[in-house]
């Protein structure tokens, strides 16, 4: 493990720089293989032992170099894609990661509680934000629902006046525009049916339902002049923040 030395690995799959601080515990400064690893939401690494270490002030741990962790246990490239609020861990050193999604823990107490969770996912580059319904299907055997290009927080808004809805035991319609989702504009809903969209834009929603057989609607808002994606006359900037899903 890391010392005053400095050591450099063989190999460094870190998208980060080599020198990062990352937190290691006392007992893996001491020499305990590392068994866990956390990914927090802010960027920053966590090596641990894996053990419970009780009253964090036990055990204050210490910041080492990222390089120089790697060099004492190359296996750690393993996990050197791990997203951001993941973390992995492993029963002994020569064992294979086993990753963990807090978000999954989210969806299950959300559908539990409400009938349905609402993923986001901000738009990057190109990309427009977007968001969608998990558990519209399993709770109440409507399809799920996923809309696009506005702010989060507004699609979030959306698609839970829509889970309420359903909640109700309304059938949303689809392909006729309908009001009391947006504010002063109505809504249409359109069928999503290539396995691509799926795959790209609705994981959650694959992992929750077990496999890709459950119906997928997009929910389309239209510009001032009340024109959808698609329809005559409409700007292609509408389309750019909204493409329709195949």
């Amino acid at each position: 493990m890391p010392d005053s030395k400095h050591n450099v690995p063989d190999r460094f799959d870190f998208d980060a720089p080599r020198n990062t601080g990352v937190f290691i515990c006392q007992r893996v400064r001491d020499g305990a293989p590392i068994l866990h690893v956390s990914h927090d939401d802010d960027g920053a690494w966590q090596f641990m032992c894996g053990g419970d270490h009780g009253d964090a002030a036990g055990d204050p741990g210490s910041l080492a170099c990222l390089e120089c962790t790697v060099a004492g246990d190359p296996s750690l490239n393993a996990v050197a894609d791990l997203p951001r609020g993941y973390s992995a861990d492993r029963d002994h050193p020569d064992a294979a990661w086993a990753r963990y999604d807090p978000h999954e823990d989210f969806i299950d107490e959300a559908v539990a509680q409400y009938g349905w969770a609402v993923q986001m996912i901000p738009g990057e580059g190109d990309e427009p934000p977007f968001a969608y319904t998990v558990g519209l299907f399993k709770s109440y055997g409507h399809p799920e629902i996923i809309t696009l290009g506005l702010r989060l927080e507004v699609l979030k808004a959306m698609l839970n006046a829509c889970g309420e809805r359903v909640r109700r035991g309304e059938q949303l319609p689809v392909g006729t525009p309908f009001d009391g989702v947006l504010d002063d504009y109505p809504v249409a809903l359109r069928e999503v049916r290539a396995i691509d969209s799926y795959k790209r834009h609705v994981g959650y929603a694959g992992w929750f339902n077990q496999g890709w057989g459950f119906p997928l609607l997009q929910l389309v808002w239209p510009d001032k002049a009340g024109r959808f994606p698609g329809d005559r006359g409409a700007p292609a900037s509408l389309t750019e923040q909204q493409p329709l899903l195949p």
